[in-house]
């Protein structure tokens, strides 16, 4: 790359492309301005070139493959351009400034560069926002902006040459840019009113005291007019002859806020009385833990070293996440870390907040350690309301999706300690149930996940807000220092960089510990892949998907329903993998199952020795035909899906664990979030999720403290020459992102998905279908089909990114809705609401039904409608005639 541009360095002379006049004014532009680089990528670079009256945008594309003589191209603004003066000089810039050897495929945002992106992204919103406006009678004073949903906003301009202000609000809290959307339509709103600008005083009112988001935040003042004497006095002493202080000087400054109350013209806003209050927070607990010696006396339990010094590190901060690998009793530091922290501030209310399938379990874990008291709260709304304030327990349990419902009565409530246990609700920091969980107020907070990075580094971003808003933010600086953006799609991300400095950061709230480095006596793991052949008649099915894909991927413009249809097509692909039954409901043509009776009967032998064994799928239809084949192999089993009410779910996990004659527990995604398991000594996946951390949740139900045996198996099934295969590859690649970030293992310091991973992902589809013709359509001549790849090149390729992109939120959006099957208690308000919709939509089909055939559906005295409260089944009963 470097020798690229010296030639064409070279070859802009040689060819006399500018004249030597102009070389030489592109020369002094480098020596004499200040030029910086905004993006910088494999393919191409931008940098912001500064002249003495103003600054151009320069992007320096290579055309070309590194192997067909590449050739540099210049664009001024976004338009593509003859090299001239200033792309002449952003060639000698970057000739003379870019580290060749780090750049990747994609682009690496510098600071400039992302925040200008953030910026035009305000400015964008600010050009559409549509705000009712109530000026004030000054123009620096307070004005308000109305939305359409009729949502206020008290808005201040401070200074017009940089378009800055203020409004309370956590964008301007955190965005480290000065502004937000609703001070910038302000702005643009009084460019485009000059005769009311004119109107308005132009005074500034108040010497403003604030956190400078244009200067991380430091505690700074603003006053453009003229100060009196003892305003200067006052101002000198604290700042000296600076607008700001630096963080170490916070805690002095608290005297200038009581010196101030004299000064009628000083406005102090509250986020520097918010600063301050944190700093002396910060060093009150700094000096309890110098001071204080644990007392672990309360916790009926005897720690491990590693869990006291988890639960050593988790109390003496306002947050922290316990990130152990699976097995390693993260719910057991989690309640000694409450129990503390009451003994040590006086936390009298602890609220834990769980999936509904283990709200018991960790009822079962307090009652087993502890002396406190614990309470699900559960009911009706004003029920739930009551028991939040009312209940005297020191735990309070609900479930996530409760915190949606219940958010005002929960913060009413005033709860001193917040427990997340598996965090992957908020994982996703755009949902409603993330934005109320994030909202929830508390003195500290702690999670607890095995997985804090599932699939993306945003994961672990999204639980981070919940326990400090400000330690990673804002998302743009987070994204620039750690990701690799896709040079076509702004919003792609092709991998992650510069992860060992991440882990440095993290290791202020974010304790991880591996069973190998803590407890030499786990369990060892043994993982066993085996392949499965397809059968006739799953090749032909898994062909025919194949072909769908392909239609669709070649299609120049694609409708949601494509995307559906193609989300659908995906899945088919693995289902028919496990059973066609999957897919016809009339044959079950499944090698797997034979596969899994000679694991149980041959390799296992389970009937001689009794051992407990776990079979995983993700559908309870598979699951169902499972439970056919062991009846066949006369081997007794138990079942515990989603679809099993959670007030029972205990007693199949107690048929499980003490009837010996029970070998097998057949479990779904749903059913089996959250268990300890450790009964059992092996797991079968009968086919993989898609993301490594399911897997790996799948083996810590039985890899836990207090397992007996000393080997434990794991066997995959996977169905060679099939989707399975690409899905097998993929997650090793999503492994590494959680190594780089989370592991002991600082070798790992970036992970570039455009080359094994999603890009990877499917070019290996594409190759099964070289291969073995899955994807081949009717047959063409060589000639046309040649000429057919190259003119549907760009539509394909852009097909292959949107593909990529659905394939990302596919794990997301199973988990949503096995999430949503899991938790559907009915309330009677809820049931009757449910009951009357769905019987007026019946009678409604009744008499479309019966307008279009002249018949009835035979629903006459019956109950059309029937839903179970516990598990929220409904069903819907009627004859055709």
């Amino acid at each position: 790359m470097k020798d690229l541009y010296q030639k064409t360095i070279a070859d802009i002379g040689l060819e006399n492309q500018i004249t030597l006049t102009e070389i030489a004014q592109a020369q002094m532009l480098v020596d004499n301005f200040e030029h910086v680089i905004l993006s910088q990528g494999l393919k191409k670079i931008s940098v912001l070139i500064a002249t003495e009256n103003e600054s151009f945008r320069v992007s320096i594309l290579v055309e070309g493959d590194s192997d067909c003589h590449p050739s540099l191209q210049v664009k001024i603004n976004n338009k593509v351009t003859d090299w001239g003066v200033i792309g002449y000089t952003a060639l000698l810039f970057l000739a003379a400034n870019i580290d060749y050897d780090e750049l990747e495929t994609g682009i690496k945002y510098t600071r400039t560069g992302m925040r200008d992106r953030v910026y035009q992204e305000r400015e964008i919103k600010a050009e559409k926002a549509e705000y009712i406006v109530k000026l004030a009678n000054n123009i620096y004073g307070e004005h308000k902006l109305t939305n359409e949903k009729g949502i206020h906003y008290n808005v201040t301009l401070r200074d017009f040459s940089n378009k800055t202000g203020y409004i309370d609000n956590i964008d301007l809290k955190t965005n480290k840019l000065g502004t937000t959307k609703h001070i910038l339509f302000l702005y643009k709103y009084f460019a485009d009113n000059p005769q009311k600008f004119k109107k308005l005083k132009k005074s500034y009112p108040f010497i403003e005291i604030y956190t400078d988001g244009l200067n991380d935040y430091k505690i700074s003042w603003f006053f453009p007019d003229k100060l009196t004497d003892d305003e200067k006095q006052l101002l000198k002493e604290y700042f000296g002859t600076k607008s700001c202080i630096e963080h170490e000087q916070t805690a002095n400054f608290f005297a200038f806020i009581q010196q101030s109350f004299d000064y009628k013209r000083i406005k102090i806003r509250p986020e520097v009385i918010e600063k301050i209050e944190q700093h002396y927070s910060q060093i009150e607990l700094q000096q309890l833990q110098a001071t204080k010696t644990l007392d672990f006396s309360s916790i009926n339990a005897k720690l491990y070293t590693y869990q006291r010094q988890g639960v050593e590190f988790s109390v003496f901060k306002t947050g922290v996440i316990i990130a152990d690998e699976m097995g390693l009793g993260k719910t057991l530091q989690a309640i000694a870390t409450a129990i503390l922290k009451k003994q040590i501030f006086g936390f009298s209310k602890t609220l834990v907040i769980t999936p509904a399938s283990v709200k018991q379990q960790w009822v079962n874990e307090i009652e087993k350690f502890s002396h406190e008291k614990v309470k699900i709260i559960d009911g009706f709304p004003d029920i739930r309301a009551e028991l939040y304030i009312q209940d005297d327990s020191f735990f309070h349990i609900i479930n996530y999706e409760t915190v949606l419902r219940d958010l005002n009565a929960i913060n009413r409530a005033g709860y001193d300690f917040v427990i997340l246990d598996e965090a992957q609700k908020i994982k996703n920091y755009e949902t409603k149930t993330a934005n109320a969980i994030k909202a929830i107020t508390k003195k500290h907070a702690l999670v607890i996940t095995g997985t804090p990075i599932e699939n993306k580094l945003l994961d672990l971003y999204s639980i981070v807000q919940f326990l400090d808003i400000y330690f990673l933010a804002p998302q743009w600086e987070f994204s620039y220092q750690h990701c690799i953006f896709d040079s076509k799609q702004k919003n792609k991300i092709h991998g992650y960089y510069n992860l060992v400095n991440l882990k440095q950061r993290l290791n202020q709230i974010l304790i991880r510990r591996e069973k190998k480095d803590v407890f030499e006596q786990l369990p060892n793991v043994i993982q066993k892949d085996i392949f499965v052949k397809l059968s006739d008649e799953q090749a032909s099915y898994h062909m025919g998907f194949a072909k769908g894909i392909q239609m669709i991927l070649s299609k120049k413009f694609k409708t949601s329903h494509d995307w559906t249809r193609l989300m659908l097509l995906l899945n088919s692909m693995r289902m028919v993998c496990d059973s066609t039954f999957l897919i016809d409901k009339e044959t079950n043509i499944s090698p797997k199952l034979g596969e899994l009776s000679e694991i149980l009967l041959e390799k296992l032998q389970i009937k001689n020795n009794k051992r407990k064994v776990i079979i995983f799928s993700e559908w309870t239809t598979m699951l169902e035909l499972i439970g056919e084949q062991l009846r066949q192999d006369n081997l007794t089993f138990a079942m515990f899906t989603g679809k099993v009410p959670i007030k029972k779910r205990s007693a199949i996990i107690t048929e499980f664990e003490q009837n010996p004659e029970c070998n097998i527990l057949l479990a779904s995604e749903a059913g089996g979030a959250g268990l300890n398991l450790q009964v059992a000594d092996t797991i079968i996946n009968f086919e993989l999720p898609w993301s490594p951390a399911k897997k790996n949740q799948r083996i810590g139900r039985i890899d836990r403290i207090g397992q007996k045996h000393k080997t434990l198996n794991v066997y995959n099934l996977i169905t060679s020459g099939s989707f399975e295969m690409n899905i097998l590859a993929g997650l090793f690649l999503k492994q590494n992102l959680f190594d780089g970030v989370l592991s002991n293992n600082e070798k790992i310091d970036s992970v570039n998905f455009n080359d094994k991973g999603k890009s990877q992902f499917i070019r290996q589809l594409e190759a099964i279908a070289a291969n073995q013709d899955f994807l081949s359509m009717e047959a063409d001549s060589e000639n046309d089909q040649e000429s057919k790849q190259q003119e549907q090149g760009q539509e394909h390729l852009q097909a292959v990114n949107e593909l990529e992109n659905l394939i990302d939120n596919i794990v997301a959006n199973e988990a949503s809705a096995k999430s949503a099957q899991n938790n559907t208690l009915i309330s009677d308000d809820d049931y009757q609401q449910m009951h009357d919709v769905m019987n007026k939509g019946m009678d409604f089909l009744t008499g479309i039904f019966k307008m279009s055939t002249g018949k009835d559906l035979g629903t006459q005295g019956e109950p059309k409608v029937n839903i179970d409260r516990e598990s929220g089944e409904v069903s819907i009963t009627f004859k055709l005639k």
